[in-house]
Protein backbone atom coordinates (compact mmCIF):
# COMPACT_ATOMS: atom_id res chain seq x y z
CA UNK A 1 0.00 0.00 0.00
CA UNK A 2 3.18 2.22 1.02
CA UNK A 3 4.65 1.38 -2.09
CA UNK A 4 1.57 2.51 -4.48
CA UNK A 5 0.96 5.90 -2.47
CA UNK A 6 4.67 6.83 -3.04
CA UNK A 7 4.70 6.24 -6.76
CA UNK A 8 1.20 8.03 -7.26
CA UNK A 9 2.99 10.56 -4.95
CA UNK A 10 6.37 10.26 -7.80
CA UNK A 11 3.75 10.38 -10.48
CA UNK A 12 1.80 13.30 -9.11
CA UNK A 13 4.94 15.26 -9.51
CA UNK A 14 6.36 14.04 -12.87
CA UNK A 15 2.89 15.52 -14.22
CA UNK A 16 3.19 18.97 -12.10
CA UNK A 17 6.67 19.25 -13.26
CA UNK A 18 5.32 18.27 -17.07
CA UNK A 19 2.57 20.84 -17.00
CA UNK A 20 4.67 23.49 -15.57
CA UNK A 21 7.43 23.26 -17.58
CA UNK A 22 4.71 23.15 -20.82
CA UNK A 23 3.53 25.85 -19.93
CA UNK A 24 6.94 28.12 -19.91
CA UNK A 25 7.58 26.38 -22.92
CA UNK A 26 4.87 27.02 -24.85
CA UNK A 27 4.02 30.27 -23.62
CA UNK A 28 4.82 33.15 -26.77
CA UNK A 29 5.52 36.46 -26.83
CA UNK A 30 2.43 38.88 -27.38
CA UNK A 31 4.47 42.19 -27.98
CA UNK A 32 3.70 44.03 -30.97
CA UNK A 33 6.70 44.57 -33.48
CA UNK A 34 7.13 48.51 -34.83
CA UNK A 35 10.17 49.45 -36.50
CA UNK A 36 11.62 52.30 -34.12
CA UNK A 37 12.37 55.36 -36.31
CA UNK A 38 15.01 57.08 -35.29
CA UNK A 39 14.40 60.73 -33.22
CA UNK A 40 15.01 64.04 -35.30
CA UNK A 41 17.96 66.03 -33.01
CA UNK A 42 16.97 67.80 -30.29
CA UNK A 43 17.59 71.44 -30.35
CA UNK A 44 19.10 74.29 -28.24
CA UNK A 45 16.12 76.47 -28.45
CA UNK A 46 13.60 73.51 -27.02
CA UNK A 47 15.63 72.80 -24.51
CA UNK A 48 15.52 76.97 -23.81
CA UNK A 49 11.65 76.50 -24.18
CA UNK A 50 11.83 73.93 -20.97
CA UNK A 51 14.18 75.59 -18.95
CA UNK A 52 12.08 78.78 -19.35
CA UNK A 53 8.88 76.55 -17.97
CA UNK A 54 10.55 75.44 -14.97
CA UNK A 55 11.39 78.93 -13.79
CA UNK A 56 7.72 79.95 -13.87
CA UNK A 57 6.95 78.85 -10.14
CA UNK A 58 3.14 77.30 -11.10
CA UNK A 59 3.22 76.25 -7.62
CA UNK A 60 0.34 73.64 -5.73
CA UNK A 61 0.38 74.52 -1.96
CA UNK A 62 -1.76 72.46 0.49
CA UNK A 63 -3.80 75.40 0.75
CA UNK A 64 -5.50 77.03 -2.58
CA UNK A 65 -5.39 80.26 -1.13
CA UNK A 66 -1.97 80.49 -1.32
CA UNK A 67 -1.96 79.66 -5.38
CA UNK A 68 0.34 82.53 -6.40
CA UNK A 69 -2.09 83.84 -9.61
CA UNK A 70 1.05 85.72 -11.45
CA UNK A 71 2.79 82.58 -11.71
CA UNK A 72 -0.13 81.10 -13.56
CA UNK A 73 -1.03 84.06 -15.80
CA UNK A 74 2.52 84.42 -16.92
CA UNK A 75 2.72 80.86 -17.78
CA UNK A 76 -0.17 81.47 -19.93
CA UNK A 77 1.27 84.64 -21.54
CA UNK A 78 4.39 82.20 -21.76
CA UNK A 79 2.98 79.97 -23.94
CA UNK A 80 1.19 82.48 -26.20
CA UNK A 81 4.39 83.88 -26.81
CA UNK A 82 6.81 80.91 -26.89
CA UNK A 83 3.91 78.40 -29.41
CA UNK A 84 2.77 81.31 -31.59
CA UNK A 85 1.54 78.97 -34.24
CA UNK A 86 -0.87 76.62 -31.91
CA UNK A 87 -2.48 79.62 -30.55
CA UNK A 88 -2.85 81.04 -33.96
CA UNK A 89 -4.84 77.84 -35.12
CA UNK A 90 -6.06 76.12 -32.48
CA UNK A 91 -8.99 77.37 -30.53
CA UNK A 92 -8.54 77.93 -26.90
CA UNK A 93 -11.00 78.06 -23.78
CA UNK A 94 -9.62 79.27 -20.53
CA UNK A 95 -11.66 77.11 -17.40
CA UNK A 96 -11.73 78.97 -13.67
CA UNK A 97 -9.10 81.44 -14.61
CA UNK A 98 -6.09 78.97 -14.99
CA UNK A 99 -7.57 75.46 -16.73
CA UNK A 100 -6.33 75.23 -20.79
CA UNK A 101 -8.52 73.43 -22.78
CA UNK A 102 -7.25 73.49 -27.11
CA UNK A 103 -9.35 71.97 -29.81
CA UNK A 104 -7.20 70.98 -33.16
CA UNK A 105 -9.97 70.38 -35.46
CA UNK A 106 -9.14 66.96 -37.75
CA UNK A 107 -10.06 66.60 -41.20
CA UNK A 108 -12.21 63.30 -40.60
CA UNK A 109 -14.90 64.54 -38.45
CA UNK A 110 -16.87 61.33 -38.37
CA UNK A 111 -13.90 59.83 -35.58
CA UNK A 112 -13.87 59.76 -32.23
CA UNK A 113 -10.94 62.80 -31.08
CA UNK A 114 -8.49 62.36 -28.75
CA UNK A 115 -7.52 64.62 -25.47
CA UNK A 116 -3.80 64.67 -24.88
CA UNK A 117 -3.65 65.79 -21.22
CA UNK A 118 -0.92 67.50 -18.50
CA UNK A 119 -1.13 69.61 -15.73
CA UNK A 120 0.67 73.22 -15.24
CA UNK A 121 0.97 73.02 -11.56
CA UNK A 122 4.07 71.12 -9.39
CA UNK A 123 4.72 70.39 -5.50
CA UNK A 124 6.48 73.13 -3.82
CA UNK A 125 9.68 72.16 -2.34
CA UNK A 126 10.03 71.45 1.49
CA UNK A 127 11.23 74.02 3.38
CA UNK A 128 13.77 71.46 4.99
CA UNK A 129 14.84 70.03 2.05
CA UNK A 130 16.14 73.16 0.18
CA UNK A 131 19.58 72.97 1.06
CA UNK A 132 19.88 69.35 0.07
CA UNK A 133 19.13 70.59 -3.24
CA UNK A 134 22.77 70.36 -5.53
CA UNK A 135 21.23 72.92 -8.31
CA UNK A 136 18.54 76.06 -7.72
CA UNK A 137 14.87 73.78 -7.77
CA UNK A 138 13.85 76.74 -10.32
CA UNK A 139 16.55 77.38 -12.41
CA UNK A 140 16.12 75.14 -15.20
CA UNK A 141 19.82 74.03 -15.19
CA UNK A 142 21.25 71.69 -17.82
CA UNK A 143 23.94 69.23 -15.83
CA UNK A 144 25.28 65.90 -16.89
CA UNK A 145 22.85 65.43 -19.45
CA UNK A 146 19.83 65.94 -17.24
CA UNK A 147 17.58 68.86 -16.94
CA UNK A 148 16.90 69.28 -13.24
CA UNK A 149 14.52 71.21 -11.90
CA UNK A 150 11.06 70.90 -9.69
CA UNK A 151 7.91 70.18 -12.25
CA UNK A 152 11.15 68.37 -14.71
CA UNK A 153 9.25 65.08 -13.88
CA UNK A 154 5.78 66.16 -13.03
CA UNK A 155 4.73 66.83 -15.41
CA UNK A 156 6.16 69.88 -17.52
CA UNK A 157 8.40 67.16 -19.74
CA UNK A 158 4.75 66.39 -20.82
CA UNK A 159 3.31 69.76 -21.50
CA UNK A 160 5.92 71.11 -22.85
CA UNK A 161 6.54 67.86 -25.24
CA UNK A 162 2.96 68.51 -26.49
CA UNK A 163 3.28 72.19 -27.19
CA UNK A 164 7.02 71.46 -29.06
CA UNK A 165 5.02 68.77 -31.01
CA UNK A 166 2.19 70.49 -31.88
CA UNK A 167 3.97 73.85 -33.03
CA UNK A 168 6.06 72.01 -35.04
CA UNK A 169 3.88 69.97 -36.95
CA UNK A 170 1.73 73.31 -37.56
CA UNK A 171 5.19 74.80 -39.19
CA UNK A 172 4.89 72.00 -41.81
CA UNK A 173 1.40 72.28 -42.26
CA UNK A 174 0.37 69.18 -40.91
CA UNK A 175 -3.55 69.21 -39.43
CA UNK A 176 -4.25 65.82 -37.77
CA UNK A 177 -7.06 63.16 -39.11
CA UNK A 178 -8.67 63.18 -35.52
CA UNK A 179 -9.29 66.38 -33.41
CA UNK A 180 -7.34 66.69 -31.19
CA UNK A 181 -7.65 68.77 -27.61
CA UNK A 182 -5.16 69.37 -25.48
CA UNK A 183 -6.11 69.84 -21.56
CA UNK A 184 -4.02 71.21 -18.79
CA UNK A 185 -5.22 71.56 -15.21
CA UNK A 186 -3.85 74.10 -12.90
CA UNK A 187 -3.98 72.16 -9.55
CA UNK A 188 -3.80 68.54 -10.29
CA UNK A 189 -1.46 68.45 -7.12
CA UNK A 190 -4.62 69.86 -4.96
CA UNK A 191 -7.45 67.46 -6.17
CA UNK A 192 -7.86 68.54 -10.31
CA UNK A 193 -10.48 71.29 -10.05
CA UNK A 194 -9.25 72.30 -13.38
CA UNK A 195 -9.96 68.97 -14.76
CA UNK A 196 -13.01 68.72 -13.27
CA UNK A 197 -14.10 71.51 -15.03
CA UNK A 198 -12.05 70.58 -18.20
CA UNK A 199 -14.37 67.39 -17.98
CA UNK A 200 -17.56 69.68 -17.64
CA UNK A 201 -16.56 71.63 -20.17
CA UNK A 202 -15.78 68.51 -22.77
CA UNK A 203 -19.14 67.03 -22.00
CA UNK A 204 -20.97 70.15 -22.45
CA UNK A 205 -19.46 70.17 -26.06
CA UNK A 206 -20.88 66.55 -26.77
CA UNK A 207 -17.33 65.09 -27.03
CA UNK A 208 -16.60 61.11 -26.36
CA UNK A 209 -13.04 60.75 -27.20
CA UNK A 210 -11.63 57.50 -28.76
CA UNK A 211 -8.45 58.03 -25.89
CA UNK A 212 -7.29 60.51 -22.99
CA UNK A 213 -3.65 60.25 -22.73
CA UNK A 214 -2.15 61.59 -19.20
CA UNK A 215 0.87 61.26 -17.32
CA UNK A 216 1.52 57.76 -15.66
CA UNK A 217 3.94 55.05 -15.84
CA UNK A 218 7.55 55.17 -17.73
CA UNK A 219 10.26 53.29 -19.47
CA UNK A 220 12.29 51.68 -17.02
CA UNK A 221 15.50 50.10 -17.33
CA UNK A 222 15.54 48.59 -13.81
CA UNK A 223 12.58 48.59 -12.07
CA UNK A 224 11.05 45.29 -13.60
CA UNK A 225 12.52 42.34 -10.88
CA UNK A 226 14.22 40.02 -13.88
CA UNK A 227 13.83 42.27 -16.80
CA UNK A 228 17.11 42.75 -18.95
CA UNK A 229 15.54 45.13 -21.92
CA UNK A 230 13.50 48.65 -21.63
CA UNK A 231 9.65 48.25 -20.50
CA UNK A 232 6.50 50.66 -21.21
CA UNK A 233 4.37 50.93 -18.28
CA UNK A 234 1.30 51.82 -19.99
CA UNK A 235 -0.85 52.68 -17.20
CA UNK A 236 -4.85 51.41 -17.99
CA UNK A 237 -6.29 51.61 -14.54
CA UNK A 238 -5.46 54.45 -11.20
CA UNK A 239 -5.77 53.17 -7.86
CA UNK A 240 -8.45 55.51 -5.55
CA UNK A 241 -7.37 58.17 -3.09
CA UNK A 242 -9.03 58.26 0.32
CA UNK A 243 -8.08 60.23 3.65
CA UNK A 244 -9.59 59.58 6.85
CA UNK A 245 -8.93 60.68 10.27
CA UNK A 246 -8.87 58.93 13.54
CA UNK A 247 -9.36 60.46 16.68
CA UNK A 248 -9.79 59.50 20.08
CA UNK A 249 -11.08 61.77 23.29
CA UNK A 250 -10.14 60.79 26.79
CA UNK A 251 -9.47 62.67 30.12
CA UNK A 252 -5.71 63.85 30.30
CA UNK A 253 -3.90 65.84 32.92
CA UNK A 254 -0.87 66.22 34.72
CA UNK A 255 1.77 64.01 33.27
CA UNK A 256 3.59 63.34 36.89
CA UNK A 257 0.36 61.41 37.15
CA UNK A 258 -0.68 59.67 33.83
CA UNK A 259 -3.68 57.02 33.74
CA UNK A 260 -2.41 53.35 32.78
CA UNK A 261 -4.12 54.36 28.71
CA UNK A 262 -4.08 57.51 27.58
CA UNK A 263 -5.46 58.78 24.43
CA UNK A 264 -2.59 59.04 22.62
CA UNK A 265 -1.69 55.17 23.77
CA UNK A 266 -5.27 54.07 22.05
CA UNK A 267 -4.23 55.87 18.62
CA UNK A 268 -1.22 54.35 18.41
CA UNK A 269 -2.24 51.04 18.99
CA UNK A 270 -4.68 51.22 16.22
CA UNK A 271 -2.03 52.11 14.19
CA UNK A 272 -0.06 49.25 15.12
CA UNK A 273 -3.04 46.94 14.68
CA UNK A 274 -3.39 48.60 10.82
CA UNK A 275 0.18 48.38 10.08
CA UNK A 276 0.16 44.71 11.66
CA UNK A 277 -2.93 43.54 9.14
CA UNK A 278 -2.68 45.17 6.31
CA UNK A 279 -5.49 44.54 3.37
CA UNK A 280 -5.64 41.21 1.16
CA UNK A 281 -3.20 41.38 -1.81
CA UNK A 282 -4.72 40.87 -4.82
CA UNK A 283 -3.65 40.34 -8.48
CA UNK A 284 -5.94 42.96 -9.96
CA UNK A 285 -6.91 43.23 -14.07
CA UNK A 286 -3.75 45.91 -14.75
CA UNK A 287 -1.19 43.40 -12.63
CA UNK A 288 -3.04 40.23 -14.51
CA UNK A 289 -1.79 41.77 -17.83
CA UNK A 290 1.59 43.15 -16.77
CA UNK A 291 2.28 39.30 -15.59
CA UNK A 292 0.66 38.02 -19.20
CA UNK A 293 2.91 40.76 -21.32
CA UNK A 294 5.98 40.26 -19.70
CA UNK A 295 6.17 36.79 -18.22
CA UNK A 296 6.90 35.38 -21.90
CA UNK A 297 9.86 38.55 -21.85
CA UNK A 298 11.63 37.20 -18.78
CA UNK A 299 14.71 34.49 -18.01
CA UNK A 300 13.38 30.91 -17.58
CA UNK A 301 13.32 31.03 -13.61
CA UNK A 302 10.63 34.36 -13.87
CA UNK A 303 8.88 33.25 -16.72
CA UNK A 304 7.88 29.70 -14.89
CA UNK A 305 6.28 31.89 -12.44
CA UNK A 306 4.51 33.98 -14.34
CA UNK A 307 3.26 31.55 -16.78
CA UNK A 308 2.18 29.24 -14.35
CA UNK A 309 0.86 31.72 -11.56
CA UNK A 310 -2.13 29.28 -11.15
CA UNK A 311 0.96 27.59 -8.72
CA UNK A 312 3.20 30.44 -7.87
CA UNK A 313 0.87 33.19 -6.79
CA UNK A 314 1.80 33.22 -3.66
CA UNK A 315 5.47 33.30 -4.35
CA UNK A 316 4.72 36.07 -7.04
CA UNK A 317 3.35 38.22 -3.91
CA UNK A 318 5.94 37.62 -1.74
CA UNK A 319 8.01 38.92 -4.00
CA UNK A 320 5.98 42.08 -4.86
CA UNK A 321 5.70 42.91 -1.51
CA UNK A 322 8.84 43.11 -0.33
CA UNK A 323 9.25 46.32 -1.46
CA UNK A 324 7.21 49.56 -1.53
CA UNK A 325 6.23 50.21 -4.66
CA UNK A 326 6.02 46.56 -5.42
CA UNK A 327 3.29 45.96 -2.18
CA UNK A 328 1.49 48.91 -3.80
CA UNK A 329 0.71 47.41 -6.73
CA UNK A 330 -1.23 44.42 -4.67
CA UNK A 331 -2.94 45.67 -2.07
CA UNK A 332 -4.76 48.49 -0.57
CA UNK A 333 -1.58 50.30 1.01
CA UNK A 334 -2.41 52.77 4.39
CA UNK A 335 -0.41 55.13 5.96
CA UNK A 336 -0.43 57.47 8.81
CA UNK A 337 0.38 60.85 7.36
CA UNK A 338 0.10 63.95 10.16
CA UNK A 339 -0.53 63.32 14.20
CA UNK A 340 -2.48 66.11 15.83
CA UNK A 341 -2.11 65.51 19.88
CA UNK A 342 -0.46 67.56 22.62
CA UNK A 343 0.64 70.87 23.45
CA UNK A 344 2.48 71.35 26.71
CA UNK A 345 5.40 68.87 27.44
CA UNK A 346 3.96 68.22 31.17
CA UNK A 347 -0.09 67.92 30.01
CA UNK A 348 -1.44 64.77 28.75
CA UNK A 349 -3.44 65.70 25.70
CA UNK A 350 -7.33 64.62 26.53
CA UNK A 351 -7.42 64.69 22.38
CA UNK A 352 -5.33 62.72 19.98
CA UNK A 353 -5.75 62.80 16.02
CA UNK A 354 -3.77 61.20 13.13
CA UNK A 355 -4.96 61.74 9.17
CA UNK A 356 -4.33 58.12 7.33
CA UNK A 357 -4.13 58.32 3.50
CA UNK A 358 -5.07 54.94 1.67
CA UNK A 359 -4.78 54.26 -1.94
CA UNK A 360 -7.30 51.81 -3.07
CA UNK A 361 -6.94 48.72 -5.46
CA UNK A 362 -9.66 48.52 -8.54
CA UNK A 363 -12.70 46.19 -7.01
CA UNK A 364 -12.03 47.43 -3.13
CA UNK A 365 -14.41 50.33 -2.76
CA UNK A 366 -13.92 53.71 -0.07
CA UNK A 367 -16.70 52.02 2.00
CA UNK A 368 -15.44 48.49 2.36
CA UNK A 369 -12.44 49.70 3.21
CA UNK A 370 -13.44 51.95 6.18
CA UNK A 371 -15.69 48.82 7.36
CA UNK A 372 -12.76 46.76 7.01
CA UNK A 373 -10.14 49.27 9.09
CA UNK A 374 -12.95 49.66 11.74
CA UNK A 375 -12.95 45.31 12.13
CA UNK A 376 -9.06 45.52 11.99
CA UNK A 377 -9.07 48.74 15.13
CA UNK A 378 -11.85 46.87 16.88
CA UNK A 379 -12.05 49.56 19.29
CA UNK A 380 -15.10 51.98 19.09
CA UNK A 381 -13.48 54.58 21.23
CA UNK A 382 -11.83 55.61 17.93
CA UNK A 383 -13.94 57.77 15.79
CA UNK A 384 -13.40 57.09 12.05
CA UNK A 385 -14.48 59.89 9.77
CA UNK A 386 -13.72 60.60 6.31
CA UNK A 387 -11.81 64.22 5.13
CA UNK A 388 -13.61 65.78 2.92
CA UNK A 389 -11.35 67.54 0.75
CA UNK A 390 -10.71 64.79 -1.66
CA UNK A 391 -11.76 61.17 -1.88
CA UNK A 392 -11.73 59.55 -5.32
CA UNK A 393 -12.41 55.91 -6.04
CA UNK A 394 -10.37 53.12 -8.11
CA UNK A 395 -10.81 54.02 -11.93
CA UNK A 396 -11.95 52.06 -14.61
CA UNK A 397 -9.64 49.38 -16.43
CA UNK A 398 -8.57 50.19 -20.11
CA UNK A 399 -8.88 46.97 -21.93
CA UNK A 400 -5.71 46.10 -23.80
CA UNK A 401 -7.74 45.42 -26.94
CA UNK A 402 -8.82 49.41 -26.74
CA UNK A 403 -7.75 51.52 -29.41
CA UNK A 404 -5.85 53.59 -27.22
CA UNK A 405 -4.09 50.97 -24.91
CA UNK A 406 -2.85 49.78 -28.90
CA UNK A 407 -2.11 53.17 -30.22
CA UNK A 408 -0.02 53.74 -27.08
CA UNK A 409 1.62 50.57 -27.20
CA UNK A 410 2.46 51.13 -31.15
CA UNK A 411 4.17 54.40 -30.65
CA UNK A 412 6.17 53.68 -27.93
CA UNK A 413 7.57 51.18 -30.07
CA UNK A 414 8.16 53.65 -32.73
CA UNK A 415 9.57 55.99 -30.45
CA UNK A 416 12.06 53.71 -27.84
CA UNK A 417 14.35 51.05 -29.39
CA UNK A 418 14.08 47.56 -28.17
CA UNK A 419 11.22 48.27 -25.69
CA UNK A 420 8.47 45.67 -24.23
CA UNK A 421 4.91 47.29 -22.74
CA UNK A 422 2.84 46.52 -20.90
CA UNK A 423 -0.19 47.08 -18.77
CA UNK A 424 0.43 49.16 -15.53
CA UNK A 425 -1.56 50.11 -12.20
CA UNK A 426 -1.04 53.63 -11.51
CA UNK A 427 -0.74 53.80 -7.41
CA UNK A 428 -0.61 57.52 -7.55
CA UNK A 429 -3.54 59.97 -8.72
CA UNK A 430 -3.66 61.82 -11.89
CA UNK A 431 -6.36 64.43 -13.56
CA UNK A 432 -7.33 61.66 -15.79
CA UNK A 433 -9.88 60.01 -13.22
CA UNK A 434 -12.40 63.00 -13.88
CA UNK A 435 -12.67 62.51 -17.42
CA UNK A 436 -14.32 58.97 -16.96
CA UNK A 437 -17.31 60.47 -18.61
CA UNK A 438 -15.61 61.37 -21.56
CA UNK A 439 -14.01 58.18 -22.47
CA UNK A 440 -13.65 54.31 -22.17
CA UNK A 441 -10.09 54.68 -23.20
CA UNK A 442 -7.99 56.50 -20.62
CA UNK A 443 -3.94 55.55 -20.68
CA UNK A 444 -1.72 57.23 -18.50
CA UNK A 445 1.67 57.13 -19.42
CA UNK A 446 4.98 59.57 -19.62
CA UNK A 447 6.92 58.89 -22.04
CA UNK A 448 10.37 59.40 -20.30
CA UNK A 449 13.17 57.08 -19.01
CA UNK A 450 13.78 56.71 -15.55
CA UNK A 451 13.36 60.10 -13.81
CA UNK A 452 14.93 60.51 -10.76
CA UNK A 453 13.59 62.56 -7.77
CA UNK A 454 9.45 62.41 -8.45
CA UNK A 455 8.18 64.72 -6.02
CA UNK A 456 12.09 64.98 -4.03
CA UNK A 457 15.43 66.33 -4.22
CA UNK A 458 17.08 66.75 -7.02
CA UNK A 459 14.42 66.11 -8.87
CA UNK A 460 15.58 66.22 -13.08
CA UNK A 461 15.05 64.31 -16.57
CA UNK A 462 16.99 63.06 -18.92
CA UNK A 463 17.68 65.15 -22.30
CA UNK A 464 17.28 61.81 -24.45
CA UNK A 465 13.64 61.26 -22.07
CA UNK A 466 13.23 65.15 -23.31
CA UNK A 467 14.25 64.52 -26.94
CA UNK A 468 12.20 61.07 -27.16
CA UNK A 469 9.01 62.06 -25.40
CA UNK A 470 8.73 65.36 -28.19
CA UNK A 471 9.15 62.51 -30.66
CA UNK A 472 6.87 60.45 -28.94
CA UNK A 473 3.86 62.83 -29.09
CA UNK A 474 4.88 64.17 -32.82
CA UNK A 475 4.03 60.35 -33.82
CA UNK A 476 1.65 60.14 -31.71
CA UNK A 477 -0.60 62.91 -33.57
CA UNK A 478 0.83 62.73 -36.87
CA UNK A 479 -0.03 58.64 -36.54
CA UNK A 480 -3.98 59.17 -35.37
CA UNK A 481 -6.07 56.95 -37.62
Amino acid sequence: MLKRILVFLAAAIVLLFAVILFNTFRVQSIQSNYATNPAPVLSQESVQHFQQAIRIKTISFGDSSKLDSSAFLGFQRWLVKTYPLTHANLTKVVLKKYALVYKWEGKNLQTKPVVLMAHQDVVPIEEATKSMWHVDPFAGEIKDDFIWGRGTTDDKINLVSIFEAVEKLLKGGFKPQRTVYLAFGHDEEMGGTGAKAIAAYLKSQNVEAEMVLDEGGIITKNKVPGMKRPAALIGTSEKGYLSLELSVEKSGGHSSMPEKETAIDILSRAIVKLKDNPFEPKLTPPMLGFIEYLGPEMPFVQKMAFTNIWLFKPMVISIYESSAGGNAMIRTTFAPTIFQTGFKDNVVPTVAKVTVNLRLLPGDSSSQVIEKLKQVIGDERIKVERLSSFVSEATGVTPTSSYAYKKVDEIVKKTFSNTVSSPFLMIGGTDSRHLEGISKGIIKFSPMIDPIGFHGIDERVSLESYQLAQWFYEQLISGLD
